[in-house]
């Protein structure tokens, strides 16, 4: 008896809507900022306008970073204002290394999402059906409270810092502006005058959801990969429990040839 040959048997299951269910709010946010691998049935256009929503966030993100890099680097003299600017800063920068590496392992997504439809296919008893579903909750519930605690955090206090108003002096002159978590460089673009200053604040808006957005996707691939390899495991395990109670079963050894197998597939789906 091969794997496949046991668990073709007994009760069917909606497998598509079960690995829809587990990757969705994943999917959500991996789509948002067009990290989302794209499945080898891809029309030219659709890949096409992947490519232009890369493009569209990963600018986005460094009209944001390099500016104020610039400005910490070249502009700026007080040590303690550089301080308050390098915590968005480096949270700007380490988005745009997360993206560039969930762009660079989209080959590796997609396989792992593949290998987690095909676990889902393979189920056909109601208990592991309910461990599995059971890890996939749980991650769900993770990445949703990833996702709440980070655009109600970092995204809201960019908000709340650009409604307020400063008075700077330009020479002679006083001027009214709304701050900003990363300042610009001045001879990139002087965002203490409007209508820049304005513009440039809902620029920063953008950028802080789309780099929020890829810190939770990071997040929360981790945890829906994690949790189906433990439910995966956890089923192993039922498994060899029954095998241990049924220990007279003259399937016995059909039926823990089974279980090695899966178990390596298991182990293959961490290389």
């Amino acid at each position: 008896m091969t794997y496949s040959d046991h668990v073709t048997r007994g009760t069917k299951f909606s497998y598509k809507s079960d690995n829809d269910y587990s990757l969705q709010l994943t999917r959500w946010f991996l789509i948002s900022i067009g990290a989302w691998p794209q499945m080898s049935t891809a029309t030219k256009v659709k890949k096409l306008f992947s490519h232009l929503h890369i493009l569209t966030c990963a600018s986005l993100i460094a009209i944001i970073m390099v500016p104020c890099l610039l400005y910490v680097l070249l502009e700026e003299k007080d040590t303690e204002i550089k301080l308050n600017i390098a915590s968005p800063l480096s949270h700007w920068m380490m988005s745009m290394i997360n993206y560039c590496l969930l762009l660079t392992r989209s080959d590796d997504i997609r396989q792992c999402v593949l290998h987690m439809e095909t676990d889902w296919r393979y189920i056909r008893k109601i208990e592991d059906r309910q461990i599995m579903i059971r890890q996939a909750k749980i991650s769900r519930f993770i990445t949703g409270f990833c996702a709440v605690f980070m655009q109600s955090g970092t995204f809201l206090f960019a908000i709340a810092k650009s409604l307020s108003t400063t008075i700077v002096i330009v020479g002679n002159e006083t001027v009214l502006m709304h701050p900003m978590s990363c300042p610009m460089y001045t001879k990139f673009i002087d965002t203490r005058f409007s209508p820049a200053n304005e513009i440039i604040v809902g620029v920063e808006w953008l950028s802080c959801f789309i780099v929020n957005s890829v810190s939770v996707s990071t997040c929360s691939l981790d945890t829906v990969f994690a949790m189906h390899a433990y439910g995966q495991l956890d089923m192993l395990f039922s498994w060899l429990n029954d095998l241990v109670d049924k220990e007279g079963n003259e399937n016995a050894e059909q039926r823990l040839a089974v279980i090695v197998e899966h178990h390596l597939r298991v182990l293959r789906y961490f290389v």
